[in-house]
């Protein structure tokens, strides 16, 4: 559905990465997933899942995510 792959070089060189995307499930529910890690990794470091019961909750949840990732650097 939507998805959007935000990434950012820290100072010490490294390469962060913070995909975030809206999944609709077989429940009529929407998750809003979000993996983030370092790419000097084989794995990622973290992942979040978020259920919402429509897709306008999960869109606004994408939105706010996305909008504090490029407020704090990824591009």
């Amino acid at each position: 559905m939507n998805n959007v792959l935000l990434h950012k070089t820290t100072k010490k060189g490294n390469i962060r990465y913070y995909s975030i995307e809206i999944i609709a499930t077989l429940f009529e529910e929407y998750i809003v997933e979000r993996i983030y890690g370092n790419i000097r990794f084989k794995s990622y470091t973290g992942k979040r899942n978020n259920v919402f019961s429509s897709y306008d909750e999960a869109q606004d949840f994408f939105k706010k995510i996305k909008k504090q990732k490029i407020n704090k650097g990824y591009l």
